[in-house]
């Protein structure tokens, strides 16, 4: 994702593995939660992460999407959950939060990306917490639900296995101060055909997991 002010330009996101799903019937039921694992390396407050996760639970729930979540910690701050130590499956990805690697000025500045396979559901995110925080600044606007929206953003990219950008709502390229201030709730979401894909891709990956086998490709 890329995100400007008032008077900024756009450019392409990391390009990753591009894989259409088969649609199955909207209507089928998806017992698995996504097990979303998070990894955060910015020094986050419990509390404002916590306030994060729920504005992207709601969109997630949104598609009809059951989400657990598991804070995977510095090993310094105590126990670490074994789920944390384990290989990726088909369900469940990777959320790291950390601070930018690169110093980015003026008005293009990439949010996050978002690395997976055509083997899976399962994936890595990364989300900038610093460039949420200059956003977040330009608009004037509390960052734990912009942080929300990044993550919900990159998540959309893995469990969709695409790269591609849309025109409008959450999935769109280009997320700009004016659009942060005037919060429309279109802005922040799934589109209809979005959220029909989700469950298909998470449907078709579930299916083929209890049967042992991988999806094709």
């Amino acid at each position: 994702m890329i995100v400007r002010g008032f008077a900024g330009t756009s450019a392409a996101i990391v390009a990753v593995v591009l894989m259409t799903s088969t649609r199955t019937p909207a209507s089928a039921v998806i017992d698995d939660s996504l097990l979303v694992r998070i990894y955060d390396n910015a020094g986050i407050l419990a509390g404002e992460l916590a306030s994060a996760l729920r504005t992207t639970h709601d969109i997630l729930r949104r598609a009809d999407l059951s989400v657990d979540w598991v804070q995977c910690r510095a090993r310094r701050d105590g126990p670490v959950p074994a789920v944390c130590d384990q290989p990726l499956s088909s369900s469940d990805v990777v959320v790291r939060l950390i601070e930018g690697s690169d110093k980015e000025s003026g008005e293009r500045r990439a949010l996050g990306y978002s690395l997976f396979d055509s083997n899976g559901i399962s994936g890595f995110a990364t989300v900038y917490v610093d460039r949420v925080d200059w956003l977040a600044r330009r608009a004037q606007y509390a960052r734990a639900p912009l942080l929300g929206r990044a993550i919900a953003h990159e998540i959309g990219h893995l469990l969709l296995r695409s790269n591609a950008h849309t025109q409008s709502g959450l999935m769109r390229e280009v997320w700009t101060a004016e659009q942060v201030v005037r919060n429309r709730r279109e802005d922040w979401t799934f589109s209809p055909d979005q959220n029909g894909d989700i469950r298909n891709a998470r449907y078709a990956a579930m299916s083929n997991a209890r049967k042992g086998r991988k999806p094709p490709t």
